[in-house]
């Protein structure tokens, strides 16, 4: 692995917003670190969006070999990540090359605290066969057939859309990517991403790390719409996958989130991403969340 120690994204990009240092890389392997910064957090932890969004900035870190230094952009086509532990130290992914077949590559990485402790491992697949746009479908409304959503009032300081909305507020990490809550009904939410300047790559379009982080969002606040919460409970996601659809848009994103299994302590959910204005699917992923102990219905 070649040396390149405190290489720094420096482009005004989504990784350079988290303060991401590339170590070392080469054509098999990639390590990286992700500062422990209060920007990065939620509740005093780093927070799983910004874990997950490693995965693939530290698959783009491997060089290419000589013979493809001319390939188009590299897009994720899609990743796994299962958080073992919370982290509350810097933390660092390191990433190795498993195989390149055509212009697919695939991808392990274990992400680990400042102390050696495992917090995540994951596995992506990544193309180098360019971004052109895919022929994705249009974003059903609502999903699941089930009725419209419910706008939560301006303001509101109640309930679990005033939970949402002050967890949000309180999150340094989601409220840099500027998410709002659009809609919500039992076992379902709805919540938009902005183009804002720290979510996009060095292209101008949305980056596949502030993706995987609505995913996140969406997906581990879902779960509170259909077990509201009982005193003391909390929670937190324990795997999340996601599948990109070709290039990713420089617009607004929305994020439809909807249940569909849960158990006394885990729940399933799957969500769509989709462009704001054009209504075409962009990405697909599922969120497994656990309640830290036992929720009501």
């Amino acid at each position: 692995m070649t040396e390149n120690t405190e290489t720094r994204f420096e482009d005004g990009s989504y990784p350079a917003d988290l303060g991401v240092n590339i170590e070392a890389a080469d054509d098999a392997q990639s390590r990286l670190v992700l500062p422990f910064d209060e920007r990065n957090t939620m509740f005093g932890l780093v927070h799983g969006g910004a874990l997950a969004s490693l995965v693939p900035i530290a698959a783009h870190a491997i060089a290419r070999e000589p013979a493809r230094a001319v390939a188009p952009p590299l897009r994720t086509v899609s990743m796994h990540v299962g958080y073992v532990r919370a982290a509350r130290k810097a933390v660092t992914v390191e990433t190795r090359a498993v195989r390149r077949v055509r212009e697919l590559g695939f991808f392990e990485a274990l992400i680990r605290d400042a102390d050696g402790n495992a917090v995540a491992h994951a596995s992506s697949t990544v193309s180098e066969a360019g971004s052109a746009p895919a022929d994705a479908p249009p974003l059903a409304d609502p999903p699941d057939g089930g009725p419209a959503f419910v706008a939560p009032a301006d303001g509101a300081a109640s309930g679990v859309a005033g939970a949402i909305r002050a967890a949000m507020a309180g999150s340094p990490f989601l409220s840099r990517r500027q998410l709002r809550l659009l809609g919500m009904r039992r076992g379902a939410i709805e919540m938009a991403m902005a183009p804002a300047a720290a979510n996009l790559d060095g292209g101008g379009a949305m980056h596949e790390g502030a993706v995987l982080t609505l995913i996140d969002a969406a997906g581990a606040t879902c779960p509170w719409t259909a077990a509201p919460p009982s005193p003391g409970a909390s929670g937190a996601t324990i795997a999340l996958s996601a599948q990109f659809l070709g290039a990713l848009p420089g617009d607004e994103l929305v994020a439809r989130a909807v249940v569909r299994a849960r158990d006394a302590r885990i729940c399933w959910t799957d969500v769509t991403v989709a462009g704001s204005a054009s209504g075409l699917v962009h990405a697909f992923g599922t969120v497994v969340y656990r309640f830290s102990e036992k929720n009501g219905s």
